[in-house]
């Protein structure tokens, strides 16, 4: 009985003791998997984006300083996209640092120089060459366009008119093109009619008349002065004799059958 006994307690230490070694083996396995979930890999370190460098324009101003042009008119006259990135911006730095802005009152315009007075130094002159821009009140213009006294903005490079920027009075020259275009009348009319000579336009529409009827329908220009002078007498004969010359010539070309525009005038 003891020797049972003896047995059974034997088998029930060995039991405690085994069934304490497996619980322990599974707590370290399961430290083991919680410490995998929980730690981060070493690689995965987050990227900030990079900062856009400055734009073409931002360079430009930084660079260039100018009272009636804008670091994106610089910009287009230098064929670059004013709110691109700059791809050098070392580079366009010191493409820009060349140019020169001139501000000052015009003195005189040519088709090959400009020249313009600065507020508080000596008066400068500038090429005009086949690339240079020329605005005036903000219209595309020529040099001619240019008055003298106007407030003139240039970019210069290397002694060279990049962009000229011209404001002033409006003119009568302005005037004259505007109304001409609006209303098909030439510009030196429209000057007699702002002067009130109204005899030089009376002359213009008369010239007009003339080469009208002269080159439409062969009448002499002194046959219409005839007419418009009041001599009726002198001109009543010419005019028959222009009459029956058409008819005669009607009838003996081999398309008489069918009226010319001519003979039904």
């Amino acid at each position: 009985m003891k020797k049972t006994l003896i047995v059974l307690l034997a088998i029930c230490v060995l039991s405690i003791v085994g069934l304490t070694i497996v619980l322990m083996n599974a707590g370290d396995d399961a430290l083991d998997v919680s410490d995998l979930d929980t730690q981060k890999p070493e690689d995965q370190t987050a990227v900030l984006p990079e900062k856009p460098g400055p734009t073409n324009a931002e360079i430009i101003s930084e660079n260039l300083t100018i009272d009636n042009l804008s670091p994106e008119d610089v910009a287009t006259f230098l064929d670059l996209d004013p709110d691109a990135e700059a791809t050098s911006p070392d580079v366009l730095a010191r493409q820009v640092a060349r140019l020169e802005t001139v501000s000052g009152l015009l003195q005189s315009a040519d088709e090959n120089s400009v020249t313009v007075a600065p507020l508080f130094t000596a008066a400068e002159s500038f090429s005009i060459v086949s690339n240079s821009s020329i605005e005036r009140n903000n219209e595309e213009t020529s040099w001619h366009k240019l008055v003298v006294g106007d407030r003139i903005d240039l970019v210069v490079l290397d002694g060279e008119v990049v962009k000229l920027v011209s404001s002033g009075l409006i003119t009568s020259a302005d005037i004259s093109e505007t109304l001409s275009q609006a209303i098909s009348i030439s510009p030196d009319t429209i000057d007699k009619l702002l002067k009130g000579d109204t005899t030089g336009v009376q002359k213009d529409a008369i010239d007009t008349l003339k080469n009208f009827l002269s080159n439409s329908y062969g009448i002499p220009e002194s046959t219409v002065d005839a007419v418009l002078s009041g001599k009726l007498n002198i001109s009543k004969e010419t005019l028959e004799e222009l009459i029956l010359g058409r008819v005669l010539e009607a009838l003996a070309s081999p398309d008489s059958s069918t009226p010319s525009n001519n003979t039904q005038s």
